[in-house]
């Protein structure tokens, strides 16, 4: 099995999921990515460096379009090479628990 990861872009000496740290719904939004993609690597089997490089790679594919179409296609894509069966709502429900667990990381309140 193979799933190719996409190199990091750089902003500023920064990825942009360490630009999209900071406060707020970017920051929010970044760390629930980071979750998702643990959870997923997790899953796929990725340890170390490449589970981090998942993570971060996951969080890059979030912007691509608005919304969360393109990051739930790559979890469905990436868990199903894997043999993993996920529907869309799951994917779409571990995305809103992490996004929970992310605002309770940050104190943040929507």
């Amino acid at each position: 099995m193979t799933i190719v990861t996409g190199d990091s872009k750089k902003t500023g000496g920064r990825s942009n999921a360490e630009h999209h740290d900071g406060e707020g719904l970017d920051g929010i939004r970044a760390r629930r990515n980071l979750l998702a993609g643990y959870w997923a690597g997790s899953l796929i089997g990725f340890v170390g460096d490449d589970l981090g490089r998942y993570a971060r790679d996951l969080h890059e594919v979030d912007h691509a379009v608005a919304g969360d179409s393109d990051v739930v296609a790559r979890l469905s894509r990436d868990l199903s090479l894997a043999g993993h069966t996920f529907s869309k709502a799951d994917i779409e429900a571990a995305l809103r628990r992490f996004h929970v667990q992310a605002l309770k990381d940050t104190g943040c309140t929507e």
